[in-house]
């Protein structure tokens, strides 16, 4: 990714990172992760999702931010939750190219933000305020974690409305 690629924060970069990585609740973010992984799957989803919601342990109780990240970073995640919110979607995950994994890491690495950039939109569709939301290099480069618990929070407040 390329918050690997990046050279090490100083100065007010570093104390904002710092800022940044102590509103990290994990416990919060473990919450999200809980919810995501209770919702029952749709019949016919595509493998490549279910592999991804695999990943996260059942009944996880805290995460760290890298955790976090990792298990949403490549968007197949999101692709689970709009399937399960949305069972009609189905069809456009399995045959959108988007949503199929790459062998090649270039590709890859673009499909995964296009993946949390439809998501996002997808979020704007369901009625989750922009202003909940995150942009996609806030997940990708992990320099926002807290906005992408926040933006999964409120998702789970609209769909219970």
């Amino acid at each position: 990714m390329a918050a690997n690629l990046r050279a090490e924060k100083v100065g007010f970069a570093k104390q904002a990172a710092e800022r940044m990585a102590a509103k990290f609740d994990g416990e919060e973010a473990a919450k999200t992760l809980n919810w995501i992984r209770q919702l029952p799957a749709p019949d016919n989803l595509p493998s490549q999702f279910m592999g991804a919601i695999e990943k996260i342990p059942q009944d996880v109780k805290s995460v760290d931010m890298d955790q976090y990240a990792d298990y949403l970073s490549n968007g197949l995640v999101f692709g689970y939750l709009m399937a399960c919110i949305k069972p009609d979607r189905i069809n456009q995950l399995k045959t959108a190219n988007t949503w199929k994994v790459s062998p090649a890491a270039a590709f890859e690495t673009t499909r995964q933000r296009e993946r949390i950039g439809l998501f996002l939109q997808f979020l704007s569709e369901i009625g989750v305020p922009t202003t909940s939301q995150f942009q996609t290099d806030q997940l990708y480069e992990k320099t926002g974690l807290v906005q992408v618990v926040i933006a999964l929070n409120h998702l789970a407040m609209v769909l219970k409305k």
